[in-house]
């Protein structure tokens, strides 16, 4: 299966105006996905979980996504004005077919997490990358300075591709629950049940309203 990256989402909106319809053909992935599978919520790591909340919405991203950069401030957003109702955990889904130094990148956000600056390294490099494999490899290791990790780990952990498995695993699950492309997320309640996917980057209004439907 060829996984691509997704502006916004026909699961979670059905247009009828033909012009948009033939836009969003291009754009995202034009099956729709349904709710299926179940989340070990407890097995999150927590120092990447953002928010506090019985609603988790997992994103499944590539750092080297224009759509998933897109996406990131709507999530900020969405963490912001959803205190204490919703919650953000953050997972990789590179897309090495497209880009090929997604998975370098998703490594080294979790170096960074290793000295609590997972959020702090991943915000640096969403500002920071034009995407679309844009980024230069030496900025990895200049943001790590920026965001003041220890280098010698930093490093080592990086060229050793400590994670590399980590990411595979992540890739695979959110394939496991429907995802084709990136972003990809999931609306998940309090026991880790899929109640909705999202797939693409929804514009703050769209992703509001498939989150009211669960919040209380």
């Amino acid at each position: 299966m060829q996984l691509k990256g997704f502006n916004v989402s026909t699961a979670a909106a059905v247009t009828t105006n033909k012009a948009t319809t033939a836009q969003a053909v291009t754009n995202t992935n034009t099956t729709k996905t349904q709710p299926t599978g179940k989340v070990d919520l407890a097995a999150l790591d927590s120092n990447r979980v953002r928010g506090t909340g019985d609603i988790t919405l997992i994103e499944y991203s590539d750092t080297e996504c224009p759509f998933c950069k897109r996406f990131h401030p709507t999530m900020q957003q969405v963490v912001q004005d959803y205190d204490g109702k919703v919650r953000w955990a953050y997972k990789h889904l590179p897309l090495t077919s497209l880009h090929s130094k997604a998975p370098r990148e998703a490594n080294a956000t979790l170096c960074a997490n290793e000295q609590g600056k997972f959020w702090e390294y991943l915000d640096l490099l969403f500002e920071r990358t034009p995407a679309n494999n844009g980024l230069e490899d030496s900025e990895l290791f200049t943001m790590a300075d920026d965001v003041g990790l220890d280098r010698t780990a930093f490093d080592d952990c990086v060229e050793n591709d400590k994670y590399a498995d980590v990411v595979s695993q992540e890739a695979k699950e959110a394939q496991s629950l429907g995802g084709q492309g990136t972003p990809f997320s999931v609306i998940v309640d309090k026991d880790g049940n899929v109640l909705a996917p999202i797939s693409g980057a929804l514009p703050y209004a769209q992703l509001q309203q498939a989150l009211d439907q669960y919040v209380q």
